[in-house]
């Protein structure tokens, strides 16, 4: 006779059949039987956290370093609106995230006024999901668990959305009428290698043969398609400049000749002067957001023929309008025209080796500069040397530590001073959660990788997000390591006030909160250091065990990292259209208080980046 199972059960089995082994969850009464179903599964992990925003992007996290799919699990009404904003990040990342809450038992209706817990759910969830549904039966579960799984690592990838009666997690069924799927030990997220169509093929390749001054504008979808080799072969082939975008950093190595620095314009002048000058720009598996400029003019020169290739259509033409848009897998594609430049016998253009070695000679004075900056005098420990001593740090450890930024001017910072890194060493939140991510960010990732160290470096504002998670990270055992660039502000923020609207500092002040305490309360290591030179003593010192450490790093807030002038221009444009004339000249003259070379940072990044003023680069 066949045994009735409860449809926890049912929904715990369907999921772990299909390789969802890791579940990232704020636990509730009404959740716990389905939790206690998910741990009675073979090799399923459940995380308990304290925010469901916070699980979303653990979870998120996990599968961006694992290659694994994962779920995040919430209750319903608020606890799942709440869950919403950790699976817009994933929706922005194109990550696919299976997202499950409990709902209410009876259909929405958004018409009753006193029963406002009847909102439609799901309908919430439907902008940020590739696909979503709310479940109707524990006979048609297994069905509608397996094709949301489907659909969520289709070849456009992105989060989907579950939702659950409460009803029938406690409703019982024979087991012989539920449908056995077929079981998956994991569930890889593999890219889809999608073919770009042969004539768009053979135009981008004709545009890119004609071009004076070529650049290849790569995102974060490189990595995702596994493309970094084919991107090598590309570049060095035919002598191509590389930029990057932030979620391209490490799809070519910073130190590498043909490559312009740091993502976007943390590169400076060199990434300035080559999206003015260049005449075609090859951008592959590239959003062109707020941190690139859009892609738009004044940032961009407005002549650019683009030839966009992106396996998502919708990323086509979204900002930037491309002479030649395709819709294909990068690594595919790259293999495409390869083969079409060399049918053409095609090896490149002399002219380019100039445009790349310009190029290179502006790369090389930036870096001086940046080097000068470091190593100049300050009552209070620089940032640019902090980023430096971490990237000294990285390179010193045996097995190299997976880097997990967060913050504003922080990252900023550790863009313009990155060392080399691998495409599955650096993580940044890139899509929605450029601010708080971090500790979640972390977590997630350590999980993934549990043998390897992961340093996560953020500053003091974004630390405050989500430090209730530090309980999580404690009672786990992870192996991360925070380094807080205390500066004791919004500084992203206040530089803006200091530069723009006459040292008006209005709410961007961080003064007086002691960090150290706040990690040992929660069990973590803590040290406190002002000096560079103290930050590997201490690292070795908070190392001795496994488990959680915290480095509170205190630095100058007078500094400013002097691509902000750069984010300015896109991201405060807003704010700069209504900038008083005489508010402006009086912030000038305050400004002096910084210090002469302070000044003459900014000013130099003035006439080098956005004016791009460079006799000496182009001379040589």
């Amino acid at each position: 006779m066949q045994k009735d199972v409860s449809g926890a059960q049912v929904l715990a089995r369907c999921l772990s059949s299909q390789g969802i082994k890791y579940f990232f969850t704020v636990p509730t009464p009404r959740l716990e039987p389905l939790i206690k179903a998910l741990e009675s599964q073979k090799d399923v992990r459940v995380i308990t956290t304290h925010n469901e925003t916070a699980a979303g992007l653990m979870a998120e996290g996990y599968i961006r370093r694992s290659r694994l799919q994962a779920a995040v699990l919430t209750d319903a009404k608020g606890r799942a609106i709440s869950q919403i904003c950790g699976v817009t990040n994933a929706w922005a990342d194109k990550i696919p995230l299976v997202s499950l809450a409990l709902c209410e038992d009876d259909e929405p209706d958004c018409n009753k006024s006193v029963e406002r817990w009847r909102f439609d759910q799901r309908a919430a969830f439907q902008a940020v999901t590739s696909w979503n549904i709310r479940l109707t039966s524990l006979e048609k579960a297994p069905a509608q668990i397996l094709k949301a799984l489907q659909e969520s690592c289709n070849h456009k990838m992105g989060p989907v959305h579950i939702d659950i009666p409460f009803k029938l997690l406690n409703q019982f069924i024979l087991a012989d009428s539920v449908m056995i799927l077929p079981e998956i030990h994991q569930r890889p997220v593999e890219p889809v290698r999608l073919r770009g169509e042969a004539a768009s093929v053979k135009q981008a390749a004709k545009l890119l043969m004609n071009a004076r001054k070529p650049l290849v504008f790569c995102g974060g979808g490189v990595k995702v398609s596994e493309a970094c080799p084919e991107l090598m072969n590309l570049v060095e082939t035919y002598k191509i400049p590389v930029a990057t975008s932030m979620a391209g950093i490490g799809s070519v190595p910073i130190s590498h000749h043909l490559c312009l620095g740091g993502p976007s314009y943390t590169s400076g002048e060199v990434f300035h002067v080559a999206i003015k000058e260049t005449d075609v720009v090859l951008a592959i598996g590239v959003s062109f957001g707020g941190l690139d400029g859009f892609g738009l003019p004044p940032v961009w020169s407005g002549s650019i023929k683009f030839i966009h290739v992106d396996v998502d259509p919708l990323q086509l033409g979204l900002n930037v309008q491309p002479e030649v848009s395709i819709q294909a897998d990068v690594k595919t594609f790259l293999g495409q025209l390869t083969a079409e430049l060399m049918k053409n016998n095609f090896y490149g253009n002399q002219k380019w080796t100039s445009w790349g070695k310009m190029l290179q000679n502006l790369k090389c004075d930036r870096a001086a500069r940046l080097d000068k900056d470091a190593e100049s005098k300050g009552k209070m420990m620089h940032q640019a040397k902090l980023a430096k001593e971490l990237g000294k740090l990285k390179s010193q450890i045996k097995d190299d530590p997976i880097l997990v930024m967060d913050g504003g001017n922080t990252v900023l910072y550790l863009a313009m001073y990155a060392p080399d890194v691998d495409p599955w060493q650096v993580f940044y939140p890139f899509g929605m959660a450029a601010l708080g991510g971090g500790i979640p960010y972390a977590i997630g990732i350590a999980l993934a990788a549990p043998d390897t160290q992961v340093f996560l470096i953020t500053g003091d504002g974004s630390f405050m997000y989500n430090l209730q998670e530090l309980e999580t990270m404690k009672r786990l055992n992870l192996p991360i390591t925070i380094f807080i660039n205390n500066d004791s502000a919004w500084n992203m923020i206040r530089s803006m006030q200091n530069s723009f609207f006459a040292q008006n500092f209005v709410g961007t002040d961080l003064d007086g909160i002691e960090y150290v305490p706040i990690a040992r309360g929660f069990g973590l290591k803590a040290e406190k250091v002002t000096k560079a030179e103290d930050i590997l003593p201490a690292y070795e010192r908070t190392r001795r065990e496994r488990g959680p450490a915290m480095i509170e790093c205190i630095t100058d807030k007078i500094n400013t990292p002097d691509s902000l002038l750069s984010f300015a221009l896109v991201e405060f444009e807003g704010a700069l259209k209504y900038l008083n004339p005489l508010r402006f000249l009086h912030s000038v003259f305050l400004m002096r208080k910084m210090g002469l070379w302070r000044n003459i940072y900014q000013l130099t990044y003035i006439i080098k980046a956005l004016l791009r003023i460079n006799p000496r680069a182009r001379r040589s």
